[in-house]
Order: C-alpha cells, then sequence, then structure tokens
C-alpha cells in the first residue's frame, strides 16, 4: 500500500502540486489522469522518490521515505519495478540482456539464476523466440512487453507505469492494458498509471485520481466516472467524442 499525505511541490516559486492526499491499494490498477501541464508526471515521480517534496510526506507501508536511510531506500528501490513511456529499452542490448539489467543492480544471483528468470518474464508477458534479438527487430506492442517483463524482473511489490499506451495502436493498446492489469492482480502489486488513455481508463481504472491546477478534486473508479458532478473533470472527458456523446 502506498499512502500520500498533503503533498506540495514547487518549482522556481510555482506551485505544481498543492496539499494532495491519495492513497493506493495492492492488487489494483490506480490511475492519475489530467490534463497535460497538470502536475501527473510530477506527482508520480515523487511518489517514486525521485523528487523531494516541499511539504507532506510518502509512505510505503508504515515507513516514509523521508524517514529512510541510503541503505533502507535502496531496499525500497529493489521493490519498485517502472515501465518507461516509449518503454526506455535499450537498443545495444538483446531482449534477454534487457530483461536481466536490473538484476544486474540489485542481485547477486548467477548468471543461470538471471537467464532463468529473465526467460520466465519474458514468458509470461508472452514474448517468445525473441530473446536473442534486439530491440529494433520488434513492433512497438513486443517492444512494450519487453518493458514490462523487465519492470516485474524483480517481482516488485510496486509498479509505476507512464502513459504505458503511448504510441501504440488502440488494439495493442487493450492488450497491454489487460497485461498490466492481469500482472497486477496475479502478483498483488501495487501499480500506479499515469495516463490520458480514455480506453485504459474505463477499461481497468479500478481507482482513478483527477488532478486539476496541481490538486486532486476528485476521486473514484471505472464504475462511476462517467457519473461525476465535477465539473473540471466532465469538461475533461469531454475531449474525448465517444465520451462526450456518452455522457451528453
Amino acid at each position: 500500500m502506498i499512502r500520500v499525505e498533503h503533498l506540495s511541490k514547487s518549482f522556481n516559486g510555482f506551485q505544481v502540486l498543492k496539499d494532495i492526499s491519495v492513497e493506493y491499494e495492492p492488487g489494483q490498477c490506480n490511475m492519475i489522469i489530467g490534463k497535460s501541464g497538470s502536475g501527473k508526471t510530477v506527482l508520480l515521480k515523487n511518489i517514486m522518490g525521485l523528487m523531494q517534496p516541499d511539504s507532506g510526506e510518502v509512505w510505503y507501508g508504515d515507513r516514509s521515505l523521508s524517514s529512510m536511510d541510503y541503505q533502507e531506500r535502496q531496499r525500497q528501490r529493489q521493490k519498485i519495478g517502472v515501465l518507461f513511456q516509449g518503454s526506455a529499452i535499450f537498443d545495444f542490448a538483446t531482449v534477454l540482456d534487457n530483461v536481466m539489467f536490473p538484476m544486474e543492480f540489485f542481485t547477486d544471483w548467477t548468471r543461470e539464476q538471471k537467464v532463468e528468470r529473465a526467460r520466465f518474464c519474458l514468458e509470461r508477458v508472452e514474448v517468445t523466440g525473441a530473446e536473442d534479438k534486439y530491440p529494433g527487430e520488434l513492433s512497438g506492442g513486443m517492444q512494450k512487453r519487453v518493458g514490462i517483463a523487465r519492470a516485474i524482473a524483480l517481482n516488485p511489490s510496486f509498479l509505476f507505469c507512464d502513459e504505458p499506451n503511448s504510441g501504440l495502436d488502440p488494439h495493442t493498446s487493450i492488450l497491454i492494458d489487460q497485461l498490466i492489469s492481469e500482472l497486477t492482480k496475479e502478483y498483488g502489486m501495487t501499480t500506479v498509471i499515469n495516463t490520458h488513455d480514455m480506453n485504459s481508463i474505463l477499461d481497468i481504472g479500478d481507482r482513478i485520481g483527477f488532478i486539476d491546477g496541481g490538486r486532486m478534486i476528485w476521486q473514484g473508479n471505472k464504475d462511476n466516472i462517467l457519473e461525476t458532478d465535477c465539473q473540471e473533470l466532465k469538461e475533461f472527458l469531454r475531449a474525448n467524442t465517444l465520451i462526450r456523446n456518452m455522457i451528453g
């Protein structure tokens, strides 16, 4: 479980995040949505510990990030998997080496153990027969699957996804959404997803937080988001033609 309490963050005197409090439960796809520039990515980076908030706390279970020393933060990072926007897998490395990359830093496993784990993760995301290929030889959807395999390589408790469907066609996006949701529930991970993809929101959004002007002004889920009375959220939803026709 992740708990964010009264988190605020400013850059050069401009307040990007304003007193945000939210909880993210394990086994759920927790989504952060909002317009470009609303603070979604800054919130995600603060939760991951890549940024230091001006005030407020981020809790992983019963420990706050700010109270952890260097060694504790290192152990915490081993529990975190990240799926970057655009996959961010290495062009110079094979698929197998890409998946083994986090193991090189955070484990003392033998080469055989790393290969076994990497192959298991690739099989789980349905990438077979490609371990010796390079990313440039794969489709965008396959690259995203390799990115997911790398993200779960250390069997993380927490999974962060930054625009996981960026650059993908609608059909492939649905498959990636389903895969992330399945893995989240199968491994009981606390998954936090930064997205603006309405299909993702309505399909796998177990918990959704809407940010506007740096504030978390609405929280709900895929089942009640279209019934919202929040005018700012309604305007955000109406930017999508299909949703606009659904809600009037």
